[in-house]
């Protein structure tokens, strides 16, 4: 599976389901890649011309091809996560990854600049990648938006059945299985397959 520049991506899963392994496999070879991880919990075996940081200020300073924020404890809310969505929109031909978007953004209220990297960054070739473990809990556009879904497994059956109704597929009712997803291309319309992550490649 092929993911364009300006191409979006919806990933959900239960912890240790694969969605970081997967994410890191498409996003490796790309530059730049701006990274917001409100967990603190990524590393990156690429070490040349990454830059972790928690401070925004750095981010917008930055020339490497990988940033990865990790905010402050004083930078975790709203106006920093929209000045950091303002910055991704302002790049061309970038990827944007949001580690969890449920720390980021409510059902009910997200950055703006949020909305406006998903309605459109595909003009500015920004590809915006969604990963989650609760769908049932963050904006509907983070997967109305989406070109390409990875759906793993997960456990609740809110979360199964939002995908479900959104997608118009049945097919996310089940659960695919361990280190297993649903691959759906909403542009093609095509029904979901399941394929399972290998070791050392992508799904």
């Amino acid at each position: 599976m092929r993911v364009e520049l300006g191409e979006h991506v919806f990933v959900a899963g239960r912890t240790g389901s694969g969605k970081t392994f997967l994410v890191k496999h498409y996003l490796r070879a790309l530059s730049p890649v701006l990274v917001l991880d409100v967990k603190k919990s990524l590393t990156w075996n690429r070490e040349d011309d990454i830059l972790f940081t928690d401070r925004l200020s750095k981010v917008l300073q930055s020339k490497n091809k990988v940033v990865v924020y990790q905010p402050h404890w004083r930078e975790l809310n709203l106006e920093y996560y929209d000045k950091f969505f303002e910055y991704a929109y302002s790049l061309t031909s970038a990827s944007l990854w949001v580690d969890e978007l449920m720390g980021v953004a409510s059902s009910m209220k997200y950055p703006p600049f949020l909305k406006a990297c998903l309605t459109r960054g595909r003009e500015r070739k920004l590809s915006v990648w969604s990963v989650t473990q609760r769908p049932s809990l963050i904006p509907l556009i983070s997967m109305s938006e989406a070109t390409h879904m990875f759906i793993f497994d997960l456990n609740m059956k809110e979360d199964r059945k939002r995908i479900s109704e959104i997608a118009g597929e049945e097919e996310f009712m089940e659960r695919p299985g361990k280190y297993q997803f649903w691959y759906f291309n909403t542009v093609r319309g095509e029904i979901p397959v399941k394929a399972r992550l290998v070791e050392g490649g992508g799904g």
